[in-house]
């Protein structure tokens, strides 16, 4: 068990690559884009790849890709176009909204092979001391 206040280290298989969707509620009313980035970078082993306008919305927002599917799919496209730049294996969100639509986005690309969404917190804690 962690002491109160003390934040715990996190350790990769050596080489794994990094990237990060912002969430907009996250960012733009909570105002908090660096902790995120905080934490991934305190974890060993892992090159941290910042996304290309990863503060842009990925075409989730809220139902926003329900409502309007043809355009938020081109704002995933183009989200996808930013994520294969960065030859990450892992695009990290802390929204499940985004995550949801980080991994059709995946899917949409052909990136399944080379590529993972996952939720920020389950990354952090498969990489935590056990």
């Amino acid at each position: 068990m962690l002491e109160k206040g003390r934040v715990p280290e996190f350790a990769a298989w050596p080489g794994e690559k990094i990237t990060y969707q912002d969430s907009c509620h996250l960012r733009n009313v909570m105002r908090s884009s660096a902790a995120p980035r905080q934490l991934m970078k305190r974890i060993k082993n892992v090159q941290f790849v910042e996304l290309p306008q990863s503060d842009q919305c990925c075409g989730s927002a809220g139902i926003y890709n329900l409502v309007h599917p043809d355009m938020a799919a081109q704002i995933l496209d183009h989200k996808m176009e930013n994520a294969r730049k960065t030859d990450a294996q892992y695009l990290l969100t802390s929204n499940p909204g985004c995550l949801l639509q980080m991994k059709l986005g995946i899917e949409r690309a052909d990136l399944t092979d080379k590529m993972q969404a996952v939720h920020i917190v389950d990354f952090l804690y498969e990489r935590m001391p056990k």
